[in-house]
């Protein structure tokens, strides 16, 4: 498949298009939502420091904890210090505290933004720097094991079930199941407003400029 969205994406990152295409290939993903994440994760890379798939993002700074201070002292993150903060706003924090402050590296590594923490394996071995492997994980490890849990635990089916493992890319599969298992909204569960319209919205644009008719099917195969 052909996307031909060089002219829908921001300069200097239609080099996502043939990545994306082969991501479909490989595991039957949706292309469109894959760009649709890139967008909402980094603007295609643009919103990270540097601007592009070296970068990294999310430079809030993280309380010290006995777990956290032993990963990162066998496993540092280069540019993440520890050292006292008068508080972490971000994070509720209002007291003075022991903080890993993050100055030329972020947590969030990447185009697809993965937690140098959460997906620390991965992140250590510095694959995330290849948008392909990246990707790769991004969908194997994160995006059809949710979907797979999601639909699973809840019934989930159709939009309703790509709308969660949406937001559970954000917010993880297991705050999701608590909103649903609550009743609530789950475009509430997510850390960033608007998430789950922000992938979807691009997906189905990006779908509307390729010169599709109809909405792409944001599928996880």
């Amino acid at each position: 498949m052909a996307l031909h969205l060089a002219k829908s994406l921001p300069a200097g990152t239609e080099y996502l298009l043939p990545v994306v295409e082969k991501l479909q290939a490989k595991h039957g993903v949706s292309a469109y939502l894959l760009l649709g994440f890139l967008n909402a994760e980094s603007r295609y890379g643009l919103a990270l420091k540097p601007a592009n798939a070296s970068g990294s993002g999310d430079f809030i700074a993280r309380q010290s904890t006995p777990e956290r201070d032993a990963r990162l002292v066998k496993s540092p993150l280069p540019g993440v210090a520890k050292k006292q903060v008068d508080g972490i706003k971000a994070r509720g924090i209002t007291t003075p505290c022991m903080a890993w402050v993050p100055t030329t590296n972020g947590w969030g590594c990447g185009l697809f933004q993965l937690d140098y923490e959460s997906h620390f394996d991965f992140c250590k071995s510095g694959a995330w720097l290849d948008p392909e492997k990246a990707g790769d994980y991004a969908v194997t490890k994160i995006l059809k094991p949710n979907r797979t849990f999601l639909a699973k635990k809840h019934g989930l089916s159709g939009v309703a079930l790509e709308h969660a493992m949406v937001a559970s890319y954000n917010a993880g599969a297991g705050r999701v199941s608590k909103f649903l298992e609550a009743k609530k909204d789950i475009d509430g569960c997510t850390f960033h407003p608007g998430y789950i319209a922000k992938v979807c919205g691009e997906a189905d644009a990006l779908a509307g400029a390729s010169g599709a008719f109809m909405s792409p099917g944001l599928t996880v195969g």
